[in-house]
């Protein structure tokens, strides 16, 4: 008991000092952000405390701990007058301090660079980089060392080219290159490079312009660099969606498709002799905002896509996810948010005589916002989380984890 009182002291001592801080910085950039021509120069700092009921995400013997975050960030932008024609660079930075466990302390670095054209004769094109080095426990995209520091980087190419014709019709192409690279001999069977090329057609259905009809074909060349190449996990992705896209502006933001996915890999048996099996699947992408009333905003996604699996004794898994979320301004400066979730991973390929494996995650947050002026806003956020698993077999990965959240955000 004592030592709870003590973290809530520890917190709200952080809390008055991230605080003041921020707030006697008022006179000098509250003025907004900074401006040479058509250059805007956005600096911004992010201060978050966070008390975590089981850093390491273990079934057992949790560990808490609280958790400082200072996320400073900068931004250069030019705007052209014409719409679509822009230029961003900037730098986000991460700096976590846990006040206990502090050989858990990591950095995040995120460089990027992101640029637009378009034409009066309908052509547009855009650019995007993004590079990302981190140490943290939070896992990759596919939760692989969910729970433990590693140290790993990610990078993101994107090429984007569209024509629009008549002013309802549009076709647009991309490609993507993405690389993740872990830096421990331990984790060098998941660096990974993924190749994406993307192919859509679009028709605007309403007259305002604001909802379009799609078709869209994606392709993902993925290639684990690492793995022996005759026993590789290398497959290729087919995807085929239709659905509806919805532009900013109307009452519906966001996008609606459903479709059909199938997965073919490039070797016959893995490491340890097991045979790849190539799946097939219906496919959903749907992430949607619905703007309710002016002060009332709900979310809804919902989403299944076969993924590359991050576990040796299975090459793939089913990835189905529900979510909503609401946003509501309960008063001029003070908004409410909530949100829940579930998420399923049903693992493909097993080694025969296992039991079937799949993974339940359940997330549930709540809290507040408040605006204490234009530039600088703060708030609390309760987060829930639980992992429940198929069989005994897999119990030691389920963990339950509740979070804490305090935070100040001021953009100059």
């Amino acid at each position: 008991m004592k030592t709870r009182k003590s973290s809530y002291k520890t917190i709200a001592k952080c809390i008055s000092l991230i605080l003041g801080m921020l707030l006697t910085t008022q006179l000098v950039f509250a003025q907004g952000n900074i401006h040479y021509g058509r250059l805007n120069v956005k600096p911004q700092v992010e201060a978050s405390l966070e008390h975590n009921s089981n850093i390491f995400a273990e079934s057992e013997d949790e560990v808490e701990d609280i958790i400082l975050t200072v996320k400073p960030s900068i931004m250069l932008e030019y705007q052209d007058k014409r719409p679509g024609n822009y230029f961003q660079s900037g730098y986000n930075l991460d700096f976590a301090t846990y006040l206990k466990r502090n050989d858990n302390n990591y950095q995040k670095h995120e460089p990027f660079i992101r640029c637009g054209l378009k034409t009066p004769a309908g052509f547009f094109a855009s650019f995007s980089e993004k590079f990302m080095k981190t140490a943290d426990p939070y896992g990759a995209f596919n939760s692989y060392k969910r729970g433990m520091r590693t140290q790993r980087s990610e990078n993101t190419i994107n090429l984007n080219f569209g024509y629009q014709l008549m002013d309802r019709y549009s076709v647009e192409t991309s490609f993507e290159n993405f690389a993740l690279r872990y830096y421990d001999d331990d984790d060098y069977w998941q660096d990974l490079t993924e190749n994406v090329i993307k192919l859509g057609v679009y028709m605007r259905v309403t007259p305002s312009g604001k909802t379009s009809m799609l078709a869209e074909y994606n392709l993902v060349d993925a290639t684990y660099d690492r793995q022996k190449s005759s026993t590789a996990q290398d497959h290729q992705l087919h995807n085929f969606l239709v659905g509806f896209r919805f532009e900013p502006g109307g009452k519906l933001i966001g996008s609606a498709k459903l479709g059909y996915g199938s997965k073919g890999f490039d070797n016959n048996v893995d490491n340890d002799n097991n045979p790849y099996e190539d799946n097939n699947t219906w496919l959903i992408e749907t992430n949607v905002k619905f703007n309710f009333s002016k002060i009332t905003k709900i979310g809804f996604n919902f989403s299944r896509s076969i993924e590359g699996a991050p576990d040796r004794d299975a090459a793939s898994y089913v990835d189905t996810t529900i979510g909503f979320d609401l946003d509501h301004q309960i008063k001029n400066k003070t908004f409410f948010i909530s949100g829940i979730e579930w998420c399923n991973s049903d693992y493909r390929d097993e080694i025969p005589d296992i039991p079937n494996k799949y993974f339940n995650y359940y997330t549930l947050h709540f809290g507040l916002n408040y605006n204490i002026q234009d530039w600088l806003k703060t708030g609390f956020r309760y987060t829930y989380e639980t992992k429940t698993a198929s069989h005994s077999r897999w119990f030691k990965s389920e963990y339950t984890i509740n979070k804490l959240l305090f935070k100040a955000d001021a953009i100059f």
